[in-house]
Protein backbone atom coordinates (compact mmCIF):
# COMPACT_ATOMS: atom_id res chain seq x y z
CA UNK A 1 0.00 0.00 0.00
CA UNK A 2 1.35 3.42 -0.98
CA UNK A 3 0.18 6.98 -0.45
CA UNK A 4 -1.72 8.43 -3.41
CA UNK A 5 -2.80 12.05 -3.63
CA UNK A 6 -6.44 12.17 -4.64
CA UNK A 7 -7.29 14.56 -7.45
CA UNK A 8 -9.16 17.63 -6.20
CA UNK A 9 -11.53 17.69 -9.16
CA UNK A 10 -14.06 14.88 -8.89
CA UNK A 11 -15.46 12.99 -11.89
CA UNK A 12 -18.38 14.82 -13.50
CA UNK A 13 -20.92 12.05 -12.97
CA UNK A 14 -20.75 12.52 -9.19
CA UNK A 15 -22.35 15.96 -9.50
CA UNK A 16 -24.88 15.08 -12.18
CA UNK A 17 -28.62 15.46 -11.67
CA UNK A 18 -29.04 11.66 -11.59
CA UNK A 19 -26.49 11.35 -8.78
CA UNK A 20 -28.05 14.18 -6.79
CA UNK A 21 -31.44 12.50 -7.11
CA UNK A 22 -30.04 9.14 -5.98
CA UNK A 23 -28.51 10.79 -2.93
CA UNK A 24 -31.87 12.38 -2.11
CA UNK A 25 -33.65 9.03 -2.52
CA UNK A 26 -31.22 7.53 -0.02
CA UNK A 27 -31.78 10.38 2.44
CA UNK A 28 -35.54 9.86 2.20
CA UNK A 29 -35.10 6.12 2.82
CA UNK A 30 -32.89 6.56 5.88
CA UNK A 31 -35.16 9.21 7.39
CA UNK A 32 -37.31 6.34 8.72
CA UNK A 33 -34.58 3.67 9.00
CA UNK A 34 -34.40 1.54 12.18
CA UNK A 35 -31.78 -1.00 13.31
CA UNK A 36 -32.46 -4.27 11.57
CA UNK A 37 -33.85 -2.67 8.42
CA UNK A 38 -32.13 -3.42 5.14
CA UNK A 39 -29.81 -0.85 3.62
CA UNK A 40 -30.79 1.35 0.70
CA UNK A 41 -30.44 -0.78 -2.41
CA UNK A 42 -30.54 1.93 -5.03
CA UNK A 43 -26.90 3.06 -5.10
CA UNK A 44 -25.26 2.57 -8.48
CA UNK A 45 -24.02 5.99 -9.60
CA UNK A 46 -20.59 5.36 -8.08
CA UNK A 47 -20.04 2.77 -10.83
CA UNK A 48 -20.05 5.30 -13.67
CA UNK A 49 -17.26 4.89 -16.18
CA UNK A 50 -15.58 8.25 -15.57
CA UNK A 51 -15.22 7.34 -11.89
CA UNK A 52 -13.65 3.99 -12.70
CA UNK A 53 -11.27 5.53 -15.21
CA UNK A 54 -10.09 8.22 -12.79
CA UNK A 55 -9.63 5.77 -9.91
CA UNK A 56 -7.58 3.45 -12.08
CA UNK A 57 -5.48 6.37 -13.29
CA UNK A 58 -4.80 7.65 -9.78
CA UNK A 59 -3.72 4.24 -8.52
CA UNK A 60 -1.74 3.19 -11.60
CA UNK A 61 -4.19 0.39 -12.45
CA UNK A 62 -3.57 -1.19 -9.02
CA UNK A 63 -5.70 -2.11 -6.02
CA UNK A 64 -5.54 0.75 -3.53
CA UNK A 65 -4.99 -1.68 -0.68
CA UNK A 66 -2.80 -4.58 -1.84
CA UNK A 67 -1.19 -3.05 -4.97
CA UNK A 68 -2.15 -5.99 -7.13
CA UNK A 69 -2.71 -5.09 -10.78
CA UNK A 70 -6.42 -4.71 -11.51
CA UNK A 71 -7.21 -7.14 -14.29
CA UNK A 72 -10.34 -6.98 -16.44
CA UNK A 73 -13.29 -8.34 -14.51
CA UNK A 74 -11.47 -8.06 -11.17
CA UNK A 75 -11.94 -4.36 -10.45
CA UNK A 76 -14.41 -3.01 -7.93
CA UNK A 77 -15.21 0.51 -6.77
CA UNK A 78 -14.82 0.22 -3.02
CA UNK A 79 -16.51 2.38 -0.39
CA UNK A 80 -13.83 3.07 2.20
CA UNK A 81 -16.57 3.72 4.73
CA UNK A 82 -19.20 1.07 3.93
CA UNK A 83 -22.35 2.52 2.40
CA UNK A 84 -24.84 0.21 4.14
CA UNK A 85 -25.40 -2.90 6.24
CA UNK A 86 -22.49 -2.07 8.55
CA UNK A 87 -22.04 -3.81 11.89
CA UNK A 88 -24.73 -6.41 11.43
CA UNK A 89 -27.44 -3.86 10.65
CA UNK A 90 -27.11 -2.16 14.06
CA UNK A 91 -25.72 0.90 12.26
CA UNK A 92 -27.05 2.13 8.92
CA UNK A 93 -23.63 2.47 7.35
CA UNK A 94 -22.20 5.65 5.89
CA UNK A 95 -24.92 6.04 3.27
CA UNK A 96 -24.41 9.81 2.94
CA UNK A 97 -20.83 9.15 1.76
CA UNK A 98 -21.80 6.51 -0.81
CA UNK A 99 -21.52 8.96 -3.70
CA UNK A 100 -18.68 11.12 -2.35
CA UNK A 101 -15.40 11.20 -4.24
CA UNK A 102 -13.26 11.04 -1.10
CA UNK A 103 -14.89 7.76 -0.07
CA UNK A 104 -14.20 5.77 -3.24
CA UNK A 105 -11.18 3.55 -3.93
CA UNK A 106 -10.26 1.01 -6.62
CA UNK A 107 -9.88 -2.49 -5.20
CA UNK A 108 -9.65 -6.15 -6.07
CA UNK A 109 -12.24 -8.68 -4.82
CA UNK A 110 -9.76 -10.31 -2.42
CA UNK A 111 -9.45 -7.09 -0.42
CA UNK A 112 -12.98 -5.77 -0.86
CA UNK A 113 -15.17 -8.81 -0.35
CA UNK A 114 -15.56 -11.29 2.48
CA UNK A 115 -14.22 -14.49 0.89
CA UNK A 116 -12.98 -17.83 2.15
CA UNK A 117 -9.23 -17.36 2.08
CA UNK A 118 -6.13 -18.84 3.69
CA UNK A 119 -3.81 -16.53 5.66
CA UNK A 120 -0.02 -16.94 5.69
CA UNK A 121 2.23 -15.96 8.61
CA UNK A 122 5.95 -15.16 8.56
CA UNK A 123 6.79 -18.27 10.57
CA UNK A 124 5.25 -20.71 8.07
CA UNK A 125 7.52 -23.06 6.16
CA UNK A 126 7.15 -23.98 2.50
CA UNK A 127 5.69 -27.34 3.55
CA UNK A 128 3.11 -25.67 5.79
CA UNK A 129 2.03 -23.23 3.09
CA UNK A 130 1.73 -26.01 0.53
CA UNK A 131 -0.41 -28.02 2.96
CA UNK A 132 -2.55 -24.96 3.59
CA UNK A 133 -3.04 -24.44 -0.12
CA UNK A 134 -4.05 -28.07 -0.62
CA UNK A 135 -6.97 -27.72 1.78
CA UNK A 136 -10.15 -25.80 0.95
CA UNK A 137 -10.35 -22.53 2.92
CA UNK A 138 -13.17 -22.39 5.46
CA UNK A 139 -12.65 -19.00 7.13
CA UNK A 140 -13.92 -15.74 5.63
CA UNK A 141 -11.41 -12.90 5.30
CA UNK A 142 -11.68 -9.53 3.55
CA UNK A 143 -13.13 -6.12 4.27
CA UNK A 144 -16.81 -6.49 3.31
CA UNK A 145 -18.58 -4.14 5.80
CA UNK A 146 -15.81 -4.05 8.41
CA UNK A 147 -14.81 -0.59 9.56
CA UNK A 148 -13.30 -0.56 13.07
CA UNK A 149 -12.83 2.86 14.69
CA UNK A 150 -11.36 4.25 17.90
CA UNK A 151 -13.78 7.16 18.32
CA UNK A 152 -17.54 7.65 18.13
CA UNK A 153 -19.06 6.75 14.79
CA UNK A 154 -20.08 9.52 12.46
CA UNK A 155 -23.70 10.58 12.35
CA UNK A 156 -25.58 11.30 9.13
CA UNK A 157 -23.97 14.02 6.99
CA UNK A 158 -20.82 14.20 9.14
CA UNK A 159 -17.47 13.75 7.43
CA UNK A 160 -14.81 14.37 10.07
CA UNK A 161 -12.36 11.64 9.19
CA UNK A 162 -9.94 12.18 12.08
CA UNK A 163 -12.59 12.47 14.80
CA UNK A 164 -13.75 8.93 14.14
CA UNK A 165 -10.18 7.56 14.38
CA UNK A 166 -10.59 4.85 11.72
CA UNK A 167 -8.24 1.90 12.04
CA UNK A 168 -8.26 0.88 8.37
CA UNK A 169 -5.75 2.98 6.47
CA UNK A 170 -7.05 5.20 3.68
CA UNK A 171 -3.99 5.59 1.42
CA UNK A 172 -5.28 8.92 0.10
CA UNK A 173 -5.31 10.47 3.59
CA UNK A 174 -2.19 9.17 5.35
CA UNK A 175 1.09 7.58 4.34
CA UNK A 176 0.71 3.84 5.07
CA UNK A 177 4.46 3.15 5.28
CA UNK A 178 5.02 4.14 8.96
CA UNK A 179 2.17 1.82 10.01
CA UNK A 180 3.33 -1.29 8.13
CA UNK A 181 6.45 -3.47 8.20
CA UNK A 182 7.54 -5.86 5.46
CA UNK A 183 9.07 -9.19 6.54
CA UNK A 184 11.49 -9.39 3.64
CA UNK A 185 13.73 -11.64 5.73
CA UNK A 186 11.13 -14.42 5.85
CA UNK A 187 10.55 -17.18 3.31
CA UNK A 188 7.36 -15.50 2.20
CA UNK A 189 6.60 -11.82 1.71
CA UNK A 190 4.46 -11.24 4.78
CA UNK A 191 3.19 -7.88 5.99
CA UNK A 192 3.17 -7.04 9.70
CA UNK A 193 2.23 -3.95 11.71
CA UNK A 194 5.12 -1.65 12.54
CA UNK A 195 6.16 -1.65 16.19
CA UNK A 196 6.80 1.53 18.17
CA UNK A 197 7.29 2.46 21.81
CA UNK A 198 3.64 1.72 22.55
CA UNK A 199 3.63 -1.61 20.72
CA UNK A 200 2.31 -2.73 17.33
CA UNK A 201 0.48 -0.14 15.24
CA UNK A 202 -3.26 -0.69 15.64
CA UNK A 203 -3.81 0.87 12.22
CA UNK A 204 -1.33 -1.55 10.75
CA UNK A 205 -2.79 -4.55 12.58
CA UNK A 206 -6.41 -3.82 11.68
CA UNK A 207 -5.62 -2.89 8.09
CA UNK A 208 -3.79 -6.16 7.55
CA UNK A 209 -6.52 -8.18 9.27
CA UNK A 210 -9.56 -6.52 7.70
CA UNK A 211 -8.17 -6.49 4.17
CA UNK A 212 -6.63 -9.97 4.34
CA UNK A 213 -3.30 -8.57 3.16
CA UNK A 214 -1.54 -11.86 3.94
CA UNK A 215 -3.95 -14.10 2.01
CA UNK A 216 -2.17 -16.95 0.31
CA UNK A 217 -2.53 -15.96 -3.36
CA UNK A 218 -1.39 -12.42 -2.61
CA UNK A 219 1.59 -13.58 -0.53
CA UNK A 220 2.68 -15.94 -3.29
CA UNK A 221 2.51 -13.17 -5.91
CA UNK A 222 4.54 -10.83 -3.69
CA UNK A 223 7.02 -13.58 -2.90
CA UNK A 224 7.75 -14.11 -6.59
CA UNK A 225 8.82 -10.48 -6.82
CA UNK A 226 10.70 -10.67 -3.54
CA UNK A 227 12.61 -13.73 -4.77
CA UNK A 228 13.81 -11.76 -7.79
CA UNK A 229 14.93 -8.88 -5.57
CA UNK A 230 16.77 -11.25 -3.26
CA UNK A 231 18.52 -12.97 -6.17
CA UNK A 232 19.64 -9.60 -7.53
CA UNK A 233 20.94 -8.62 -4.10
CA UNK A 234 22.95 -11.85 -3.91
CA UNK A 235 24.53 -11.14 -7.30
CA UNK A 236 25.44 -7.57 -6.37
CA UNK A 237 26.96 -8.66 -3.06
CA UNK A 238 28.91 -11.47 -4.75
CA UNK A 239 30.33 -9.08 -7.35
CA UNK A 240 31.22 -6.57 -4.63
CA UNK A 241 32.99 -9.10 -2.43
CA UNK A 242 34.85 -10.54 -5.41
CA UNK A 243 36.04 -7.08 -6.41
CA UNK A 244 37.11 -6.12 -2.91
CA UNK A 245 39.05 -9.37 -2.49
CA UNK A 246 41.45 -8.29 -5.25
CA UNK A 247 42.32 -4.86 -3.86
CA UNK A 248 42.59 -2.94 -0.58
CA UNK A 249 43.03 0.45 -2.24
CA UNK A 250 40.55 2.99 -0.74
CA UNK A 251 39.95 4.42 -4.22
CA UNK A 252 38.98 0.98 -5.51
CA UNK A 253 36.80 0.52 -2.45
CA UNK A 254 34.87 3.63 -3.40
CA UNK A 255 34.62 2.49 -7.02
CA UNK A 256 33.20 -0.89 -6.06
CA UNK A 257 30.66 0.81 -3.82
CA UNK A 258 29.66 3.01 -6.73
CA UNK A 259 29.05 -0.04 -8.92
CA UNK A 260 27.07 -1.74 -6.16
CA UNK A 261 24.88 1.33 -5.61
CA UNK A 262 24.14 1.41 -9.33
CA UNK A 263 22.77 -2.08 -8.87
CA UNK A 264 20.55 -0.78 -6.08
CA UNK A 265 19.34 1.99 -8.38
CA UNK A 266 18.31 -0.61 -10.94
CA UNK A 267 16.18 -2.29 -8.28
CA UNK A 268 14.42 1.01 -7.61
CA UNK A 269 12.58 0.56 -10.90
CA UNK A 270 10.56 -2.17 -9.16
CA UNK A 271 9.53 0.35 -6.50
CA UNK A 272 8.04 2.85 -8.94
CA UNK A 273 4.37 3.70 -8.18
CA UNK A 274 3.13 1.99 -11.34
CA UNK A 275 4.71 -1.34 -10.37
CA UNK A 276 2.79 -4.02 -8.44
CA UNK A 277 3.80 -4.33 -4.78
CA UNK A 278 5.96 -1.21 -4.98
CA UNK A 279 5.80 -0.62 -1.20
CA UNK A 280 7.32 -4.06 -0.56
CA UNK A 281 10.01 -3.42 -3.17
CA UNK A 282 10.81 0.01 -1.75
CA UNK A 283 11.26 -1.42 1.74
CA UNK A 284 13.61 -4.09 0.36
CA UNK A 285 15.65 -1.55 -1.62
CA UNK A 286 15.96 0.77 1.38
CA UNK A 287 17.16 -2.08 3.61
CA UNK A 288 19.64 -3.23 0.98
CA UNK A 289 21.05 0.28 0.50
CA UNK A 290 21.57 0.56 4.27
CA UNK A 291 23.21 -2.86 4.33
CA UNK A 292 25.62 -1.85 1.58
CA UNK A 293 26.63 1.38 3.30
CA UNK A 294 27.28 -0.46 6.56
CA UNK A 295 29.27 -3.16 4.75
CA UNK A 296 31.47 -0.64 2.97
CA UNK A 297 31.98 1.38 6.16
CA UNK A 298 33.16 -1.76 7.93
CA UNK A 299 35.53 -2.67 5.10
CA UNK A 300 36.87 0.88 4.96
CA UNK A 301 37.62 0.78 8.71
CA UNK A 302 39.54 -2.48 8.24
CA UNK A 303 41.58 -0.99 5.37
CA UNK A 304 42.45 2.12 7.37
CA UNK A 305 43.52 0.01 10.34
Amino acid sequence: MIFVERSAEEPASLSSAATVQQQQDAANYYATWSPGDAGFGGFDRYKQNDIKVELKRLFHQKCAYCEKKLEKGFFEVEHYRPKSAALGNSYPGYWWLALKWNNLLPTCPGCNKGLRQHIVTAEMTVTEVEALQAAAPTTVHGKAVQFPVGGPRLLANEDNHDAEEPFIIDPTRIDPCPELHWRNDATYSVLEPSVGNSGPSIRGSETIRCLALNRIDLVQARTAKLSFLKATRERIMHDLETGLATSSDPAMLALHLQYAMRGVDSLKLHAEPDQPFSAMAQAFVDDFADELREYIATRAAVVEA
